[in-house]
Parts: C-alpha cells; sequence; structure tokens
C-alpha cells in the first residue's frame, strides 16, 4: 500500500526463542532456589531448636559432669546465643560445608550420601511403574472405554488412593512374608551391586508405594484424556482411517500427558522427603529412618542438612518438569 513503509520479514528462528526461553527459566528457578533454601533452612534452624531436649546431654547421657557437658557444648557450637549459632550455620551453608553430623561424626554431606541411594531407588522404580501402569490403563480405558475391565479400574482408582500406604505395607508384610513366606519382611540389598539379591526386599515395599501413585495417576491421566478427547482434530485423524487404538496412542495420549507431569514431578520430590513410614516398617537405611533417628538424637545440623536437600530436590524436580514442558511442546511458554 502506498504511503506505508514496509519492513522486510524476519526469518522465525524458533530454536533461538526455545533457547531464550530456557535460558530465562533457569535464571528464574536459580534465583527461586535461593530463596526457598533460605526461607527453608531458617525456618528449620529455628523449629527444631523448639525439640526438647539437649543434643550434648543425649551424646553424654542423662547425668553429664558439667565440664564435659560445657566442652562438648562448645565443640558442637551450642555455647553461644542463637543468632550467634544461627550465623556461624549460615556461613557455612554458604560456602558448602552442612556442618558435622554429632551422632555419626561425619560430614551431613557424606551422611547424606550413604543414606540416598535406597530413597531415591524406591522413589524412582515406585514412580516409574505407576506412571507405567496408569499410562497403559489408560490407554486401555480409551480404545474400550466400555469394557469390563475399564469399569473395574474406573471404581477400583478412588479405592487404591483412599489406601493408606502404612496399611497395605502392613498387611503385605502379613499375608507374604509372615504368612505365605514368599518374601522378606526387612531389609535392603543395592539394587546396583546386586540386581537380583535386592529384588526380593523391594517387591513389597514398592508394590505399597506403587498401589496408590499408580490410582492418583490413572484418575489425573484419564480426566486429561476426556478433556483431550472433546477436541475436533480427533475427527481428522478417525477420517483418515485411523484405528481407534491408533488415534488413542497417536494423538491422544501424547497430548493429554502434559498435566501429569507435574503430578508425577511434584509427586517424586514428597517421596524422597516423606518416605519415612515405608522406610521405617520395612527396615530400609534410607533417608527417612536417617531423619527420624537424627530427630532422636537431637542431631541438629543432620536434620537441617536432610531438608535443605530434599528441598533442593524439589525445586529441581519442577525444573526438569517446566524444562519439559518446552521441549516437548514449543507452544508451551512457561512463565
Amino acid at each position: 500500500m502506498a504511503g506505508v513503509d514496509s519492513a522486510p520479514a524476519t526469518p522465525y528462528d524458533s530454536t533461538g526463542k526455545k533457547g531464550l526461553v530456557v535460558t530465562g527459566l533457569l535464571f528464574r528457578r536459580l534465583r527461586d532456589l535461593i530463596i526457598i533454601l533460605l526461607v527453608v533452612g531458617t525456618m528449620m534452624f529455628f523449629i527444631i531448636r523448639l525439640i526438647p531436649g539437649d543434643p550434648a546431654v543425649a551424646i553424654l547421657g542423662a547425668n553429664p559432669q558439667p565440664q564435659e557437658l560445657a566442652n562438648l557444648r562448645d565443640a558442637l557450637g551450642l555455647d553461644g546465643s542463637l543468632l550467634q549459632q544461627y550465623f556461624a550455620w549460615l556461613g557455612q551453608v554458604v560456602t558448602g560445608n552442612l556442618g558435622q553430623s554429632i551422632t555419626h561424626h561425619d560430614s551431613v554431606l557424606s551422611v547424606i550420601g550413604r543414606h540416598i541411594a535406597p530413597t531415591l531407588t524406591l522413589a524412582v522404580l515406585s514412580t516409574s511403574i505407576s506412571f507405567c501402569i496408569a499410562v497403559a490403563i489408560t490407554t486401555w480405558n480409551t480404545v474400550r472405554p466400555r469394557g469390563i475391565l475399564s469399569r473395574m479400574v474406573n471404581q477400583m482408582a478412588p479405592l487404591g488412593m483412599a489406601i493408606p500406604d502404612f496399611w497395605s505395607s502392613l498387611m503385605f508384610i502379613l499375608i507374604f512374608a509372615l504368612t505365605l513366606r514368599w518374601l522378606p519382611s526387612s531389609g535392603y540389598t543395592n539394587l546396583f551391586s546386586d540386581p537380583i539379591g535386592a529384588i526380593p526386599g523391594l517387591v513389597l515395599p514398592v508394590t505399597a508405594l506403587v498401589i496408590g501413585q499408580s490410582a492418583l495417576y490413572t484418575l489425573v491421566l484419564r480426566e486429561s484424556v476426556l478433556s483431550e478427547l472433546s477436541h475436533a482434530y480427533l475427527r481428522t485423524a478417525r477420517n483418515k482411517g485411523l484405528s481407534e487404538s491408533q488415534v488413542a496412542i497417536r494423538h491422544v495420549l501424547p497430548n493429554a500427558l502434559m498435566p501429569i507431569l507435574t503430578i508425577v514431578g511434584t509427586n517424586f520430590a514428597v517421596l524422597v522427603g516423606g518416605i519415612v513410614i515405608i522406610e521405617s516398617i520395612f527396615v530400609i537405611p534410607g533417608l527417612g529412618s536417617l531423619l527420624l533417628g537424627a530427630i532422636h538424637t537431637r542431631d541438629f545440623p543432620l536434620i537441617q542438612g536432610i531438608t535443605l536437600f530434599v528441598a533442593l530436590l524439589f525445586v529441581l524436580v519442577n525444573l526438569i518438569v517446566d524444562l519439559s514442558y518446552t521441549l516437548i511442546d514449543p507452544k508451551v511458554r512457561v512463565s
């Protein structure tokens, strides 16, 4: 049109656009990570000081000598004021030093490193199996929505969410360990050092965790699939001659999986931090049992270290979920 200056069109660089989004997301998550760790660490530092008891007394016994008690409190850094203790601890954390465990006589990072494998093994296995079960069930429901199996699953999924993990764990031990004697009731073997020997000890705790998770993922994925089935593009896919199974696998499920990624990521982080009961029931030496022991012995540095580690893992898992959105669907832009 005359009188209007038209600038030359600039080619759209989707790769560069995605790179800017990912870079901006990383910087925002790094900022959030620092803030979350500071807030969580500060709150935990003061909250655990409200726990009755003195770590020095817990170590020396009920009737320690006054001089011994004073020397140990000085060695543990408990002789200063609360603010002095806080700033001393904060200075250590900034340099990457979470302090020394009072009961384990080793650095907090080393103690966490020795106990993280069992917890991550339970969390990764149960989450992966639950996700696969949910995808398989939802695919079958999509292809055969009126089948007997589909109706049974729809009725049993809420029941699976309602069953507490500790109750199913105790029932499994009673039936499969004590009555039938098929599986051990406790103990843990490293999956990477002895895969065959580790499987029997993992079956019951992983199954107890899978019940609730798979039910949750199935319900969330089912709602996402039902929402996806109302879209008009599926009629085009059917008109091209695709069967219902092909429509479900190629079109419905890939788009319906997006909302469940957040649920899976958040649930995984919660599992790592809250798997205390399962580890206690099956006597698994993970972070849960380590945290219980630290609370019992008033091991303040270890309690704070485990809390910070779980907060760090929570932020990192959410970052991975957000990045997966941008990689799976280029149209998604994380705000």
